[in-house]
């Protein structure tokens, strides 16, 4: 439920919830009046004190009828006013209300006829304005204290042609005495409501907008404290539960940004320390040339040419080395163009296999390409990548470069491998105990996966997991003589990413090792004349 319709609901139950408690209250009251008028008509000696009625509407109501009729009497049939018989029937009927009357002619001292107990003489005087002290508001009974009554004055003219008056004096304390006790009780019932039903839902209301607000501020005080492992879970679906997953958003997004930022400040020391490492070694064998050639050791020509052979060589394996590190650089960047083309991969790769077989490093080594019968596209169509010729070509050598160098068994075979997804993994040239997948986004459900495994010395288990992180090298391998400059596979991984494929590697140590490069498939559709090629 969103604030807005808790607010709304608060508002409405602050009206509603008031008017039913002050409705409650009122009937209560009415109730409690009732029986309290009930409970005191036997305590006086005038008649209407003898008769119980049902409730305050019932007595202003007979009196209106019993006016109504007096009324109705004297305008059409005055000599009933002076009928013994009627006066006491009404007397009767008035005597039910708490009420009497008097009967003046012409103005006289004294009434043609008076209830008992009515103070005649105090209504008269009233009525003629000669009353200072108003006492006309007073009760009529004998034995009570002072109250007040109504009069009700209906003029007529008697057969005679005198002018009259009916006044009805109705008493009006059980009235003036109900609303003395009523109205404070129901003003403060209906103040009790308001207080309560405000209080408790301010309260509740309150809460459950201040309780994640101050969860919120906690959480800003760890963010500002360094502290991003502090979860913001308000499990709310208001505005307050949207903010609290968007502060929660945050806090992880920005939990990951300084977590990669430092991952990357260490990526750079330990990129200055492995350069500084790998150049420091070919460095100190080109000072210790320069040192013997400057101090006589190499007294012959055979000796000189030796040393300026050893420069050479180091300075091409710095030279590498330092091309190699630019070239990661700006893949790690995004700076290297690539150019996508569509190639037809099981030529492409024979091609780079007939290659591969002209390198005099490979001298002797068997050299296998397999291109399996799945490795086709639907309909027995060629196998299709999108792909840049030049970085996939540097991707597939630097594999070979790094089975070369751990290539120690006689005889050296190195086999490549096409395969589609169906078979990957399945089919592979070497399948070994241990493996290890870096994802990468492929865009398509078809690979095409290129699988280049050797009879090496393979990869300890340990390392197999890092074989593609920059500058990582076993410790087997880092020697003098091993010519690696730890970014070879490195590479290999960003490229393949950079084609949205992924990069495999499976090794045994002592048995060899198989790195398997997976690449997006795009089929050929043909549209009328012309064709086009989609990924799968």
């Amino acid at each position: 439920m969103s604030i807005r319709t808790k607010l709304l609901f608060s508002y409405i139950a602050m009206i509603v919830i008031p008017v039913l408690l002050l409705g409650i209250t009122v009937t209560l009251a009415a109730n409690i009046f009732k029986q309290d008028m009930t409970s005191q008509t036997g305590q006086a000696d005038l008649p209407s004190r003898h008769v119980p009625f049902a409730d305050i509407r019932d007595l202003f109501s007979g009196r209106s009828e019993i006016a109504s009729g007096l009324r109705f009497v004297a305008q059409h049939d005055p000599k009933l006013l002076s009928d013994p018989a009627f006066l006491a029937s009404t007397e009767s009927e008035l005597a039910k209300v708490d009420a009497g009357m008097i009967i003046l002619v012409d103005k006289a001292e004294a009434p043609a006829y008076a209830s008992p107990g009515v103070p005649a003489e105090e209504v008269i005087a009233q009525l003629r304005g000669d009353n200072d002290d108003d006492n006309v508001h007073r009760r009529y009974d004998h034995t009570g204290p002072p109250s007040g009554n109504s009069l009700d004055q209906i003029d007529y003219s008697r057969p005679d042609g005198k002018s009259a008056s009916i006044v009805i004096v109705s008493d009006m304390e059980p009235v003036a005495s109900f609303f003395k006790r009523f109205i404070p009780t129901v003003l403060l019932a209906l103040l009790l409501a308001l207080v309560l039903t405000n209080g408790v839902l301010t309260f509740f209301v309150s809460r459950s907008i201040i309780k994640p607000l101050h969860a919120l501020r906690d959480a800003a005080g760890q963010i500002r404290e360094g502290r991003l492992d502090h979860a913001v879970n308000l499990q709310r679906k208001d505005e307050i539960g949207q903010l609290g997953s968007a502060f929660e958003e945050m806090r992880i997004r920005l939990k990951s940004s300084i977590n990669a930022q430092l991952q990357l400040e260490q990526s750079r020391k330990e990129l200055l320390a492995n350069i500084s490492h790998d150049l420091k070694t070919p460095i100190t064998a080109i000072q210790g040339c320069v040192d013997c050639l400057r101090g006589g050791v190499a007294d012959t020509e055979e000796k000189r040419n030796k040393y300026i052979a050893m420069i050479g060589g180091k300075t091409t394996d710095m030279n590498r080395m330092i091309e190699e590190l630019l070239l990661y650089s700006t893949l790690d960047i995004g700076k290297l163009p690539f150019r996508f083309e569509t190639l037809d991969i099981a030529e492409y790769l024979s091609l780079t296999v007939e290659e591969l077989k002209l390198d005099p490093r490979l001298s002797g080594a068997e050299i296998r390409f397999r291109n399996n019968a799945a490795a086709t596209g639907a309909g027995g169509d060629p196998l299709l990548v999108r792909a840049d010729r030049e970085k996939l070509h540097r991707a597939i050598f630097n594999v070979v470069n790094n089975s070369i160098k751990h290539m120690d068994k006689t005889p050296r075979v190195l086999t490549i491998e096409l395969s589609s997804d169906e078979q990957t993994g399945a089919t592979g040239a070497a399948s070994f105990t241990n493996s290890a997948r870096l994802a990468g986004n492929t865009g398509s459900n078809a690979t095409a996966a290129i699988i280049i495994s050797d009879n090496g010395s393979g990869i300890p288990a340990d390392a197999l997991p890092h074989v593609f992180d920059q500058f990582y090298r076993a410790e087997s391998s880092r020697r003098p003589d091993a010519g690696s400059s730890g970014l070879g596979l490195a590479i290999v991984k960003q490229i393949i990413e950079e084609h949205g494929g992924t990069v495999e590697a499976d090794s045994q140590e002592g048995e060899g090792t198989a790195i398997t490069l997976h690449l997006p498939a795009v089929q050929r559709v043909k549209l009328s004349s012309e064709e086009s090629e989609e990924p799968l």
